[in-house]
């Protein structure tokens, strides 16, 4: 059933009984200008069971203007300063968590950030938090991924800190392949999907699916409260992917280069080792169940149906310029790009604004595949170092998004 009917059914349901305060539910998203946090806030806003409020550094750009417009309160402030979470809390009921390493890649950063947002959460008597972790571990993991390793140090004190939780464990998102893992352009009409993942399954699904996920869950504490949850709607190799990528786009050939992790720690730019490190870790885990993601949104999407959705937005992404993404302030800049885009193709109107038009990218024909993706990613990611240098973090440029 459609989220959004669902609400309306569920208010039809009651007609004797007025809405009160005691029935709607007040969350309360960090990250709310990201991707994550972004996805639930409007599944939230979709449904009148809810007072959406967001946490955010900024007072100002068009995500904060678009969030404001569609009725969210928000809140500024610093998740390293517990001041300032402590004055957003106030009869909050639920509070939804994402915490983001790339803001300024330190594991202990994202660890603090997170230690101050449960505490705050406990001291103003949250009923539910929940929070995106890690299926990961450092005691069991074969390398280090710092990656996820905040992420599951922010998992652990929440689990051992008395607070009703629900943690939630996400798969790569569809979303990832119109950003910083879109296929790489080798000839006129030829694309290599170069995820280092072997002949391994991922664990996928669509950030906008997932966020209507997490917000029943908001709506449905009991039933989800002190669980850790799996959340995927597919389990698709490279192989798979390059399959379905073909059958839908008939006129372009996608193909599986087979690029190794070992490629991708060889390449020249800050987060390199992190998103190495983070596919192996990938290609350790098995196919999650599906059960409870569809038991929360019976609407979830296959890879197909996403790319039917997304089809304009994929195309368009496909064939821009490389070089604009070397242009761009920062590696956020490139998900803001992007963002702008998707919605406008997307279901229950969410997140965003039209597409934009862009230039077809001239084409590396000499180099090799593995040089190809190198000069790509340090392209794309030369801002991303530039950004998270601490002289431009005092400066709250950044919005959290999602790898």
């Amino acid at each position: 059933m459609c989220w959004k009917l669902s609400c309306v059914l569920r208010r039809m349901s009651a007609p004797s009984r007025k809405q009160s305060e005691d029935d709607v539910t007040n969350i309360l998203i960090f990250g709310v200008t990201g991707m994550t946090g972004g996805a639930v806030a409007e599944a939230a806003l979709g449904c009148a069971w809810f007072r959406v409020n967001g946490f955010t550094r900024t007072m100002q750009g068009e995500a904060y203007d678009e969030l404001v417009s569609k009725g969210v309160t928000l809140h500024t402030g610093d998740m390293t300063k517990p001041l300032t979470i402590k004055g957003a809390m106030e009869n909050i009921d639920t509070v939804f968590l994402h915490t983001t390493y790339w803001e300024t890649m330190s594991v202990d950063i994202e660890y603090q950030q997170g230690f101050n947002v449960v505490n705050a959460a406990m001291q103003s008597k949250v009923k539910h938090l929940i929070y995106i972790g890690a299926e990961y571990s450092s005691l069991t993991a074969k390398e280090r991924c710092k990656y996820f390793e905040g992420k599951a140090m922010v998992e652990n004190y929440i689990v051992n800190a008395g607070i009703p939780y629900t943690i939630v464990h996400l798969g790569f998102c569809y979303e990832n392949l119109l950003t910083v893992f879109k296929p790489h352009q080798t000839t006129k009409n030829e694309f290599a999907v170069a995820l280092p993942m072997g002949d391994v399954g991922l664990n996928c699904g669509s950030i906008v699916d997932f966020g209507h996920c997490i917000s029943k869950m908001a709506l449905r504490t009991d039933s989800y409260v002190f669980k850790t949850i799996k959340l995927s709607t597919s389990y698709l190799t490279v192989n798979d992917i390059v399959e379905k990528l073909n059958a839908f786009f008939p006129d372009l050939r996608f193909y599986n280069p087979k690029i190794p992790v070992a490629a991708f720690y060889q390449f020249m730019f800050d987060g390199a080792e992190e998103l190495a490190s983070m596919f192996a870790h990938y290609r350790t885990l098995s196919e999650w169940d599906h059960t409870v993601a569809m038991e929360l949104n019976s609407y979830n999407r296959s890879f197909e149906q996403w790319l039917k959705d997304t089809d304009k937005v994929f195309l368009e992404v496909l064939m821009e310029n490389q070089e604009t993404f070397a242009t761009i302030d920062s590696f956020r800049g490139a998900h803001e790009m992007v963002k702008k885009k998707i919605m406008d193709v997307m279901p229950f109107n969410l997140f965003f604004s039209s597409p934009v038009s862009l230039p077809v990218p001239k084409v590396e024909k000499e180099a090799s595949l593995v040089t190809q993706e190198e000069i790509r990613h340090n392209k794309r990611c030369r801002a991303f170092s530039e950004a998270h240098k601490p002289k431009n973090l005092l400066k709250d440029q950044h919005f959290g998004t999602d790898v």
